[in-house]
């Protein structure tokens, strides 16, 4: 069965250009010279012989002209020529091979001694072997990075150095985007014969994708159950009743696999140094939650991880925490009224002693060298001294809790709607429940999952569209967050039964723990979020200047931002533990499953012979025929006297 097909197809459009010869043929006739002679006998026989001698040969070069137009035309377009000879071949023809690996950190997962990104890498190697001079390879991976330096166009092998510079990713290209990106390539290999294939372990990856070239899975490995733990959401508890150096890290702990893990190691690092250890069991397919006590040795930034003993993946062992530690930050608050009881209670827990009380009249810029954080309760009215003061705050990093009254003046309300992008509607006195606690934000994720004693709050501002609540009832928000600053609407002077319950003063503890640096952002941060700075220390010690003051973390560990800097700040940047569940994942039918000896079956694609070199001979032969008639055409005119 013989089946014809072209690289370029998009060419063949060029293709129209044969009929130009004949389009100029019908449409530049010459016509003849009028000459008057005293008789027409002469006329008539002379137009009969021209017609018979000249019919014949214009057509013939008219045909020829437009077979050299319409031969160079294919020839551009590549075509193949598909025959059942060229499958019988022992040789395969020279072919473009793209090969997909999935360095995704499930492919970290190590058995015999090996991982199982190692596998694959071996996998390359064997292809290596089996190329030659006139094949070319394309090495892609799922880090975009990687994809920009070392998937270029080789011949006869993926060079050793690209193989060696192979690491896991955790920012990854999607798959149609990888795919899409080796199509690209194999196209400009510009080789009739183009394969795709794909290395990966396929955890977690549910590959859609219909690829113009035939796909092939290289396999992996087979086993199966994965066993796996993995330690992640490391938090530092809040010390709400003794405020002392000693601190403890929770954590989850996870089994992922079908067998109990028995003692397993648990340890703590803290700006290097280990400082706590203990032995956790956890049955096969659960979860538990656990902590470590240690003390500290400093005050200012403490920052480090929590890690767990286990060979099988260690890419999600870690999880990274970072805080920032004062024995007694001062704190200072803002208000012409006496304090409730509640709100007392908390800012001498957190800052070891009664907070400064400043009249609203008494504001100036000297309150910002003094005290870490501002508390302005009642905020009633919007003063000029505020709105200066509320500048520099927002400039120095300092970071804001207010608290409106009651008696809340139309131009505060007005900038409160502002700086929280929300909307706010009437002061109510009825008693409502709390029906949502966010479980994104570091100040309210510690009691999001709790089953709260005191859902009742009392008197509250209604607020609504809120951009990010972390407290709310009703569909109305109560608690807000937004950059340095922190808005409590309920009524703190107000018997409230929430404010009774013990989540309400971890809640406040762990709010005001964030507002000690407005820099930090208050959810977790994951692989692929965005650093603000003008400068980032990465995990590896190296110092990056950003040009553009926005910086897209890419791998886990502990970043400074502004290092050197009166700013400067810890950010603890998690994985996403996406693939620390073995799920399996999916390929489309399309896709050919290889087995363990691939190497036979490879370079299998057949789109044919290549036919331009042949199109563009004949092509050759053809224009060289034309000038040959003419010049024979030219030389019996002469030979006739014919002055044409």
């Amino acid at each position: 069965m013989y089946q014809l097909s072209f690289l370029n197809a998009g060419l063949l459009f060029f293709a129209a250009a044969t009929v130009l010869p004949l389009l100029i043929w019908l449409l530049a006739k010459k016509k003849p010279r009028r000459i008057i002679f005293s008789s027409l006998r002469f006329i008539i026989q002379s137009q009969e012989h021209e017609k018979k001698r000249s019919k014949i040969t214009n057509i013939l070069l008219l045909v020829l002209r437009m077979l050299i137009i319409l031969l160079l035309v294919l020839a551009i377009a590549r075509p193949m020529l598909a025959t059942p000879s060229l499958r019988d071949s022992g040789k395969h023809p020279p072919t473009a091979l793209a090969i997909i690996l999935d360095n995704s950190y499930s492919m970290d997962y190590v058995e015999d001694r090996q991982s199982r990104l190692e596998k694959a890498i071996n996998a390359i190697e064997r292809i290596n072997d089996k190329a030659t001079a006139d094949d070319r390879l394309i090495l892609i991976t799922r880090d975009e990075a990687f994809n920009a330096l070392h998937s270029q166009i080789y011949a006869g092998e993926i060079p050793p150095e690209s193989l060696k510079s192979i690491s896991l990713c955790h920012n990854l290209m999607d798959w149609p985007e990888t795919f899409t990106f080796a199509e690209a390539r194999l196209a400009e290999a510009q080789m009739p014969n183009r394969e795709i294939y794909l290395l990966s372990d396929l955890i977690n990856e549910n590959i859609e994708h219909h690829s113009p070239y035939p796909v092939a899975l290289i396999p992996i490995s087979e086993t199966d159950p994965r066993q796996n733990l993995s330690l992640s959401q490391a938090r530092v508890l809040p010390q709400i009743v003794d405020r002392a150096r000693e601190q403890r890290i929770e954590f989850n702990l996870t089994n992922h696999g079908s067998l109990p893990r028995d003692e397993v190691l648990v340890q703590v690092v803290v700006n290097d140094i280990k400082v706590g250890e203990r032995f956790v069991s956890i049955a096969a397919r659960q979860s538990v939650k656990e902590s470590i006590g240690f003390e500290l040795r400093g005050e200012g930034w403490q920052s480090g991880y929590i890690e767990v003993r286990d060979e099988y993946l260690s890419a999600d062992n870690r999880s990274y925490f970072a805080f920032e530690y004062y024995q007694k930050p001062r704190v200072a608050v803002i208000g012409d009224s006496p304090l409730p009881p509640q709100l007392s209670s908390i800012l001498r827990v957190f800052g070891g002693a009664e907070p400064q009380r400043i009249e609203p009249s008494a504001i100036n810029l000297q309150i910002l060298d003094d005290y870490r954080i501002l508390i302005f309760y009642p905020f009633n009215t919007l003063s000029p001294r505020h709105k200066e003061l509320f500048a520099a705050m927002d400039e120095r990093g300092v970071g804001s809790l207010i608290c409106p009254g009651p008696l809340l003046g139309n131009e505060a309300k007005a900038w409160l709607e502002k700086r929280f992008s929300l909307k706010l509607g009437d002061y109510t006195r009825e008693t409502t429940n709390i029906d949502f606690i966010s479980p994104h934000h570091q100040a309210s994720a510690m009691i999001s999952d709790k089953n709260l004693r005191f859902r009742q709050i009392g008197p509250h501002w209604q607020a609504s569209n809120a951009a990010s609540v972390l407290i709310s009832a009703a569909g109305k928000a109560l608690a807000v967050n937004a950059e340095n600053s922190a808005l409590w609407l309920w009524n703190l002077a107000a018997d409230s039964a929430f404010f009774a319950d013990p989540a309400f003063a971890v809640y406040a503890y762990r709010q005001l723990s964030g507002l000690l640096n407005a820099d930090v952002p208050f959810s977790e941060l994951k692989v692929g979020d965005s650093i603000s700075a003008t400068a980032v220390e990465l995990p590896n010690g190296s110092l990056l200047e950003l040009a553009n003051p926005v910086y897209k973390a890419n791998e886990p560990g502990i970043y400074t931002k502004n290092p050197g800097s009166s700013k400067a700040v810890k950010l603890a940047i998690n994985i996403g533990y996406t693939d620390s569940d073995p799920n399996p994942g999916n390929v489309p039918k399309t896709f050919t499953k290889l087995d363990e000896n691939f190497e036979e079956k490879i370079f299998m694609a057949r789109m044919g012979r290549d036919l331009w070199k042949t199109l563009l001979i004949l092509a050759l032969i053809l224009m060289l025929t034309e000038i040959a008639l003419i010049k024979y055409l030219e030389f019996k005119s002469l030979q006739q006297g014919d002055p044409k």
